[in-house]
C-alpha cells in the first residue's frame, strides 16, 4: 500500500490526510478516480519526493498538477452540462443582476441571440416584461438565495406566448456568488392541464344536463335541453337533432348557427336521406374532418367541411357541422356520444310515462278520454270558470239505433262505429274542449269557455256526420245519426257538475226518442 492509501486508512478524509501528507495549506475535494491517480503518483515518486533536495516544493507541484487536472475535468463536465441541457440557464452575478452566460436551450427556446442576454439585467431581457415585479423577485433571491415560480409567461422573439416554470437559486464560486436561472418549457404539460381540466368541467356540465333531462317530462323540453346543452357545454354552434316521424326525420331543435331549421323533414331511407340515414342504420357515431374524407351518405354541401353523426338510440340522430376543417375532436365525438345517450334514456323515459297515462285516461276503443279522466280535469275547469267568470257547455251524445248495429251486423261492426264516431268528434271540437266516453255508446263533449254557444258544436257534428254518411255509403243498413243533449253549468250556481249532466243526458234522451 502506498503512502497515501496507509496514511488515509481508517476512512480519514482524503483532503486532510493529503494536506498533513504533503504539508500544504489547499486542496480540492478529489474523486475517487483522482484518488487513485495521486495514489499512483504518490507510489511512483514517493522516493524521489523524499530524497529530492528540495521535497516540499516537489510535492506541492505534485498535488497542484492533479489538483488542476481535476479542475479541468470537473469544468469540462459542467460546459458539457451547461450546452446540452434541455432546460434554459441563465448565470447572473448576484450583486449586479447582469446576466454573464446563457446556455443554447434557452437561446433556442425563445429565439433572441446570445447578445440579447449577456451583460444585461433580468428584467431588462425581452421575455420578461415586468420589471419592478422582476426587481422585487431578484431582491427576494438575494435575500433568501431561492426563487420558483410554477407558471411565469414569457414571450419569445417571434411574439409566441410560453409558460415557464422559473426556479433560481444562489451559490460561492470563490468569493463571488453566482444566480443559476433554470427555466423549463412547461407549456406543453399546461395545455394538457388545461384540456383535462376543460374535459372535466364538460363531463359535469353533461352530467347536470343530464340530470335536467332525466327529470324532464315534455319530449319538446328534451329538445331543446339537448341542443341547448351542445351548444352551451360542448361550444358547438352546428348542431341539429333529428327525431324519426313514421317514415321521416324531423329536425326538432338546432342550435343558433345551425343549417338545419325547426320543423324541416327528410326521408329517413335511400340517398335523400343522407348521413342522418346512415348513422340511423349503421348504429355507429361518424366523425370527419375534411370533405375529401366525408362519407359518400353526406349530401351535397360545398359549405360542409368537418362533421360530427351520433344515433340518438333508436329514435333519431344528433349532428353537429362547420364549413372550418378539423372543426371536431374524437373527444367531441365521444361527449356528443354522451349527450344522445342521455336525450334518448330521457326520450324513451317521457314517452313510456306518456303512454302508460294515456291507457289509464283514455279509451282503449275509440281512443278518447275516460270517465277517470273527465272527474280529474272537471274540477280544474270549474275553477278556471270562476276566476273568469265563462260557463262550462256540455253535450251529452248517443248513437241511434246502436242496439240494432250489434244485433244485425254483430260487435265488430259496433266497434268500429264507435271507434267512427270518437274520431269524428274529435275533428270538430276545439283543442281546449274535451271529448270523454261516457258509457256503451254515449259521449259526452266538454265545453269550457263558450258562453253557453253549444249549439254552435252541434251544428258541426250533424255535418260531420252528413258528410261521413256520403263517404260510407253501404257501410250500414240505414244512414248514422246522432241524438244529443245540452246544459251548461255557471259561475256561482248552487247546482252541481253532476246535476248539469242529468240535464243534458235527459235532453239527449227526449230528442232520442222524437226521432224513433
Amino acid at each position: 500500500m502506498s503512502r497515501v492509501r496507509r496514511y488515509c486508512a481508517n476512512g480519514r478524509d482524503h483532503s486532510i490526510c493529503l494536506r498533513e501528507l504533503f504539508q500544504v495549506d489547499w486542496i480540492i475535494e478529489l474523486s475517487g478516480a483522482q484518488m487513485n491517480t495521486l495514489d499512483d503518483a504518490g507510489c511512483a515518486n514517493e522516493e524521489n519526493m523524499i530524497t529530492s533536495e528540495n521535497p516540499e516544493g516537489d510535492r506541492s507541484d505534485a498535488v497542484r498538477e492533479i489538483a488542476l487536472e481535476a479542475l479541468k475535468a470537473s469544468e469540462t463536465r459542467y460546459r458539457r452540462l451547461f450546452e446540452t441541457a434541455r432546460d434554459g440557464i441563465l448565470l447572473l452575478d448576484a450583486d449586479t443582476g447582469q446576466i454573464t452566460d446563457v446556455n443554447p436551450f434557452m437561446i433556442e427556446m425563445l429565439g433572441y441571440p446570445h447578445e440579447h442576454f449577456v451583460g444585461r439585467e433580468l428584467w431588462e431581457i425581452g421575455p420578461v416584461k415586468d420589471e419592478e415585479s422582476s426587481r422585487e423577485a431578484f431582491r427576494r433571491l438575494q435575500k433568501n438565495h431561492y426563487v420558483r415560480y410554477e407558471n411565469l409567461p414569457l414571450e419569445t422573439l417571434g411574439g409566441e406566448r410560453i409558460q415557464v416554470e422559473f426556479v433560481s437559486n444562489v451559490y460561492t464560486v470563490g468569493d463571488n456568488d453566482v444566480i443559476q436561472c433554470n427555466i423549463r418549457d412547461i407549456s406543453a404539460r399546461k395545455s394538457a392541464e388545461t384540456a383535462l381540466n376543460e374535459a372535466g368541467r364538460k363531463i359535469a356540465e353533461l352530467h347536470q344536463a343530464a340530470h335536467q333531462l332525466e327529470t324532464s317530462t315534455d319530449e319538446e323540453d328534451v329538445y331543446l335541453l339537448a341542443v341547448d346543452a351542445s351548444e352551451k357545454i360542448l361550444g358547438f354552434l352546428t348542431c341539429s337533432l333529428y327525431v324519426i316521424d313514421g317514415d321521416q326525420f324531423v329536425v326538432t331543435a338546432a342550435s343558433s348557427e345551425a343549417v338545419a331549421r325547426v320543423g324541416q323533414q327528410i326521408p329517413r331511407e335511400g340517398h335523400r336521406g343522407g348521413l342522418a340515414a346512415e348513422t340511423l342504420r349503421t348504429k355507429k357515431a361518424v366523425h370527419f374532418t375534411g370533405a375529401e374524407v366525408a362519407p359518400e351518405s353526406c349530401l351535397v354541401d360545398p359549405a360542409l367541411q368537418s362533421g360530427i353523426s351520433v344515433p340518438v338510440g333508436d329514435l333519431g340522430v344528433f349532428q353537429a357541422r362547420s364549413a372550418e376543417r378539423g372543426a371536431f375532436t374524437e373527444e367531441d365525438t365521444r361527449l356528443l356520444e354522451l349527450l344522445a345517450g342521455y336525450t334518448a334514456e330521457s326520450l324513451r323515459r317521457i314517452r313510456l310515462q306518456n303512454e302508460l297515462r294515456d291507457q289509464a285516461i283514455r279509451d282503449p276503443l275509440t281512443g278518447v278520454y275516460n270517465r277517470r279522466y273527465f272527474t280529474e280535469v272537471i274540477a280544474q275547469e270549474m275553477s278556471r270558470s270562476k276566476r273568469h267568470g265563462r260557463p262550462i257547455g256540455f253535450l251529452m251524445i248517443d248513437v241511434n239505433r246502436f242496439k240494432q248495429i250489434n244485433d244485425q251486423l254483430g260487435h265488430i261492426v259496433g266497434d268500429r262505429v264507435l271507434q267512427q264516431v270518437g274520431a269524428l268528434l274529435q275533428e270538430v271540437v276545439r283543442g281546449e274542449d274535451f271529448v270523454i266516453r261516457y258509457g256503451g255508446d254515449e259521449f259526452l263533449v266538454a265545453l269550457p269557455e263558450t258562453n253557453g254557444e253549444t249549439d254552435v258544436v252541434e251544428r258541426r257534428i250533424f255535418d260531420a256526420v252528413e258528410r261521413w254518411n256520403k263517404g260510407n255509403s253501404g257501410t250500414l243498413p240505414f244512414p248514422l245519426s246522432l241524438a244529443t243533449g245540452d246544459a251548461h253549468w255557471l259561475p256561482g250556481s248552487s247546482r252541481s257538475i253532476e246535476d248539469t249532466l242529468a240535464d243534458a243526458d235527459r235532453r239527449m234522451y227526449e230528442r232520442k226518442r222524437g226521432e224513433r
